[in-house]
């Protein structure tokens, strides 16, 4: 497999991959919480603004490239905040380009990203996954990831 590396993103990369991961968020918040696009768009932006007062200069949030160790080619990113006082990181969005996927390059930004939040003094990585992301479940979960908690809903 190729080596990778993260690198963080400059304020362009940063906003492509903004609008990159804007719209599956959104649908998939649609989906989950039952609602319409237009209500899961305004909650997601909502969202970032609470999240990103600063954009990518936020306190505690990083922005990184996933790119090749050897041709510096951008094969994806990933958004991950860090509380090093609580001692947590949680990571809101791991993405690979999808010309990209299916080669290992998630598992391997998880792995360099668990080094690098545990270098800063975080005990706990976490994330949250929508249900029907069956494949992101499977990355995590043998990636030693482990279910903590359900977030449950019901249409009425």
């Amino acid at each position: 497999m190729e080596a990778i590396t993260l690198e963080p993103m400059t304020e362009a990369e940063f906003g492509e991959f903004m609008i990159l991961i804007h719209s599956t968020y959104v649908a998939e918040r649609a989906t989950a919480d039952r609602i319409s696009q237009e209500e899961a768009e305004r909650f997601a932006r909502q969202q970032y603004a609470r999240l990103l007062p600063k954009g990518r200069l936020s306190d505690g949030h990083q922005f990184l490239r996933i790119a090749s160790a050897a041709s510096r080619e951008s094969l994806g990113g990933l958004w991950v905040h860090t509380d090093i006082a609580a001692r947590c990181a949680f990571l809101y969005n791991i993405t690979v380009f999808a010309e990209f996927r299916r080669h290992g390059f998630a598992r391997e930004a998880l792995t360099l990203l668990q080094d690098r939040v545990r270098a800063l003094g975080c005990a706990t990585l976490a994330l949250n996954v929508f249900s029907t992301n069956v494949a992101a479940i499977r990355l995590y979960e043998s990636s030693g990831f482990a279910q903590v908690s359900r977030h449950m809903n019901k249409a009425l």
